[in-house]
C-alpha cells in the first residue's frame, strides 16, 4: 500500500482542497463568506508549506551527517572516480 504517514495524507488532501478553493475565484464568483474562507485556508496552507519545508531541512540535515560520518573510499582522491 501506500508509505504516507496520516499526517501527510492529511496535508495532501487539504492541498487538493485548497486548489479547488480556487475555482471560484477563476470563474468570477464573489462572496464576502467566500473571501473569509480563502483567507482561513490561505493561512492553513502557509502553515503546512512551513511544516513541510522544516520536514525535509531536517531530512536534508540528517542525510548530511550521515554523510560525514562515512569513511572516504580508499585510492587516490584527486581523481574524481577513485
Amino acid at each position: 500500500m501506500s508509505d504516507m504517514t496520516k499526517k501527510e495524507k492529511l496535508e495532501a488532501g487539504f492541498t487538493i482542497l485548497a486548489i479547488l478553493a480556487l475555482w471560484p475565484v477563476i470563474l468570477g464568483w464573489e462572496n464576502p463568506l467566500y473571501q473569509v474562507v480563502l483567507g482561513v485556508i490561505l493561512v492553513v496552507f502557509i502553515a503546512l508549506v512551513a511544516q513541510k519545508f522544516r520536514r525535509i531541512r531536517a531530512i536534508y540535515n540528517a542525510t548530511r551527517v550521515e554523510a560525514k560520518k562515512r569513511r572516504p573510499p580508499a585510492g587516490n582522491r584527486d581523481e574524481p572516480f577513485g
